[in-house]
């Protein structure tokens, strides 16, 4: 059965709307290890909403009541902790580095890697910013990293008060540019520069884009078919969390 956090994710990165479903979503993953501690009242309280809009999130999900859905997000994320060890036991990253193809030396990208867990471990909110397919990708390193505690959400520009903060690690993942080029004019006045940006990309001009500068950049190579890309896309970021929790959990 798939898990709660990762369905709720998935419904998230495709939101098209700031309603009370983004809403208490978004809460849901700030705040997914500390659930526990709540009842209906107190995250009623806290996530700014009602009863009635509660529950019918819970319901867009096929659970009925609170308690319920509380349960099963305690349950989920217990299984996922455990599932997490036991896959980590006995992996290698070396086994997936070979399939890497940037423009670093192995011994430059695993320093490149260790430098962006240690930002990411010493940072509040990561964020994923980049279209729907690339950003899809990294789902299970979302899932990952909000069972070890950390706020993973993805960028939507419908969301008028989203603001970037200097506790922000920004992933930007574009592989022509188009993306940093639609979207630079909205970002600059929720102080996307005051973030750390890590820019993944396929085209170099990108780099520096409109002054918005990238603290952390991959050039990967390949053709520019998007399929290559992707598949590059999927292995940093699984590199990534693997790297991540043997540096902090192991």
């Amino acid at each position: 059965m798939e898990l709660m956090i990762s369905r709720i994710l998935k419904y998230l990165n495709g939101c098209l709307d700031d309603d009370h479903m983004y809403r208490i979503g978004n809460f849901i993953i700030k705040n997914y290890t500390l659930i526990e501690n709540h009842t209906m009242v107190s995250f009623i309280d806290a996530a700014k909403c009602s009863q009635e809009e509660l529950l019918d999130f819970c319901q867009h999900f096929g659970i009925h009541s609170f308690d319920e859905f509380k349960e099963r997000l305690l349950a989920d994320h217990q299984g996922r902790l455990e599932q997490i060890h036991a896959r980590m036991l006995n992996t290698d990253i070396n086994d997936f580095l070979e399939h890497v193809n940037t423009d670093y030396s192995k011994e430059e990208f695993i320093q490149w890697i260790d430098e962006l867990c240690e930002l990411i471990f010493n940072k509040q909110r990561i964020v994923i910013l980049g279209a729907l397919y690339p950003s899809s990708v990294a789902v299970d390193f979302q899932t990952d990293l909000i069972s070890l505690g950390k706020e993973v959400v993805e960028y939507h520009h419908f969301d008028l008060n989203f603001e970037f903060s200097d506790d922000d690690v920004v992933f930007f993942i574009t592989a022509t540019g188009r993306m940093m080029e639609r979207n630079v004019k909205k970002l600059k006045p929720q102080n996307i520069c005051d973030a750390y940006l890590v820019l993944i990309t396929q085209n170099l001009a990108y780099r520096d884009y409109e002054n918005v500068c990238a603290d952390y950049f991959a050039h990967v190579l390949g053709k520019f078919d998007g399929l290559q890309f992707n598949y590059q896309i999927m292995m940093i970021f699984d590199i990534l969390r693997i790297r991540y929790y043997q540096k902090y959990y192991q």
